[in-house]
């Protein structure tokens, strides 16, 4: 196995250079120094080490909520999976299976050949003689040895343990870990939990359950896919219910991402990062010539750098407008593959700019990339209407969230762009051969749309969320204003979305104040709690009349009448008023 370039060899951690504690000339007793130690060692030879003209960078967009999955291999490619425990390690009481390794008893080499015994059968056997051969007089427990280690660690399809000795130093002291992962248990658990399972109800666990399994996948950093991210990904879930102070590492060989799952903090989740190579774009590489003056590239000729994404769990809301929002982008970072210092100034993953380029070149059939459609068509080319079509339906699906929070300008720039193409003359023949298809995408964007439209009155109904000038009476009044503009297309809205809109309103009206207004069955005394109680009254009856005008067009559509499609440039529907 051949050395390669000395990256990150300016780096210092706790004022010692990496190459110190390489030589054992420093301890690793700190966790946090650990983390830090792990994540350049880890860059630098699972991500740096293997690159070359032709490695298969990441795509920026497979570093965004929700992940996709994977359908390439790279077996060529570096992979492992690891737990570090900031304390000593229970053989017997540990909660997985591994086999232990155990630092040498002074003056004694019988636990050096025993350690080097219990990792080699699990080595091809192309390496098991030059791995004994390379650690024959060496601890491998000692941390100063796990660069070299981990080349062979690379081979093991199984976890790497590490965890503190009796003196308290961060040792290397378990391989071929099994992480447990009763995935059954885990989603129909969640699945309850978050009031989507109903106990013998078969057909809602069968509809409900892709949903459960993403959003229980993405709290955790990763798409649905191979065996070693589920496991990595449960086990963290349940390290962290037993309130253990962990950090897991996972790289996969398809994904090319470096995952991290630290719980050192004991909070309710890890915190999720991921580390990756990707090429910047040639427009945010020339807005940023600092880049490559300052040697952030690691090819300057295909602008590659690394970049850490860094991510925030969020709490399952039903009534969110956009309930299956896990996960959030909280901060991205160049990393300096000398130095190691940070650029944390550039928006490379949430760029409206990168974002509308991006649907310009789909619709256009131009688009260089690929998605996942329906999770299991991987979509590489957007010649083809049947092609563009299925690729913008999995790109309206995977950038909903984004899409919908966006501001009106931008949203409105989109619709304009996906219009364009949906309702082109031109295109009519081409979608007639795929009217399903062509149907799906309208639906995601007439279902984007209603929820953009929403989005005044999610913001109005947030609780504790305190605004200058936006008191309850003000809220009050804009949330009646928007139930009387939206009157005659809130009843059309998809059923999800309609109740969200109702349950939006009820929760401003839960202010203890307006409760006790609105018990009330005459006008309360004094201007200003008339004026209140008259906008509780009206908010009251607009919502009722829209209650009724929406259950009757779903009895409607349950008859077979054609479903209006309240979407970007559609006009008022014209279904006949109920009588």
């Amino acid at each position: 196995m051949a050395r390669t370039r000395e990256f990150f060899s300016e780096v210092k951690l706790d004022g010692l250079p990496l190459a110190a504690y390489r030589k054992g000339q420093a301890a690793i007793r700190d966790r946090n120094l650990l983390k830090d130690l792990l994540e350049y060692t880890h860059i630098h030879l699972g991500l740096l080490a293997p690159y070359d003209a032709s490695y298969p960078l990441i795509d920026p967009r497979e570093l965004l909520p929700s992940f996709e999955k994977n359908f390439s291999e790279y077996k060529h490619l570096p992979s492992f999976s690891m737990v570090a425990f900031n304390r000593t390690l229970s053989y017997q009481e540990e909660i997985f299976q591994f086999d232990l390794l155990h630092p040498p008893e002074e003056g004694k080499r019988r636990s050096v050949r025993e350690d080097l015994d219990r990792i080699a059968p699990h080595l091809d056997r192309d390496f098991r003689s030059v791995f004994r051969q390379q650690f024959t007089a060496r601890d491998i427990t000692d941390l100063a040895h796990y660069p070299e280690l981990l080349e062979f660690l690379f081979h093991m399809d199984r976890a790497h343990v590490m965890a503190r000795d009796e003196a308290g130093d961060f040792r290397l002291l378990g391989v071929y870990g099994s992480f447990p992962s009763d995935l059954d248990t885990e989603l129909k658990a969640l699945g309850r939990k978050l009031g989507k399972f109903k106990k013998l109800d078969n057909a809602t666990y069968e509809r409900e359950r892709e949903f459960i399994y993403q959003f229980l996948m993405e709290l955790y950093g990763f798409p649905i896919a191979s065996e070693r991210r589920t496991s990595g990904a449960l086990f963290a879930r349940r390290l962290s219910r037993l309130k253990e102070q962990y950090l897991i590492k996972v790289l996969g060989a398809s994904d090319r991402t470096i995952t991290s799952l630290s719980g050192f903090e004991q909070k309710r989740y890890p915190l999720v990062e991921k580390v990756a190579l990707i090429s910047l774009s040639p427009s945010l590489a020339e807005a940023n010539p600092h880049l490559e003056t300052g040697g952030f590239y690691v090819d300057p000729g295909r602008r590659v750098v690394i970049l850490k994404v860094t991510y925030q769990q969020h709490k399952y809301n039903r009534y969110n407008v956009l309930e299956d929002r896990a996960l959030s982008i909280v901060r991205q970072e160049i990393i300096h593959p000398d130095h190691g210092g940070r650029e944390a100034n550039l928006n490379i993953l949430k760029d409206t700019k990168r974002t509308l380029k991006e649907l310009t070149d789909i619709v256009r059939g131009e688009h260089s990339g690929s998605i996942t459609y329906r999770r299991s068509d991987l979509i590489t080319s957007t010649k083809t209407h049947e092609e563009r079509l299925k690729f913008l339906s999995a790109w309206l699906a995977k950038n909903q969230r984004r899409l919908g929070a966006y501001g009106q300008e931008t949203f409105e720039a989109a619709k304009k762009l996906l219009h364009s193409y949906l309702s082109q003359r031109d295109n009519r023949e081409a979608f007639a051969r795929h009217r399903e298809l062509h149907r799906e995408v309208v639906q995601r964007l007439a279902y984007l749309n209603q929820v953009q439209q929403l989005q005044p009155l999610e913001k109005l109904a947030q609780p504790g969320k305190r605004q200058p000038g936006l008191g309850p009476s003000r809220r009050l009044a804009l949330a009646v204003a928007f139930l009387e503009e939206n009157q005659h297309q809130l009843p059309y809205f998809y059923p999800d979305l309609f109740q969200k809109c109702s349950h939006l309103f009820h929760q401003i009206l839960h202010y203890p104040y307006f409760k006790k207004l609105i018990g009330k069955d005459s006008p309360p005394d004094g201007s200003f709690r008339h004026r209140v109680w008259e906008m509780l009254v009206r908010g009251e009856e607009l919502l009722a009349d829209m209650k009724k005008q929406h259950c009757w067009i779903a009895r409607e559509v349950h008859r077979g009448t054609p479903f209006p499609v309240v979407g970007p440039e559609s006009r008022q529907p014209s279904l006949p008023k109920p009588g």
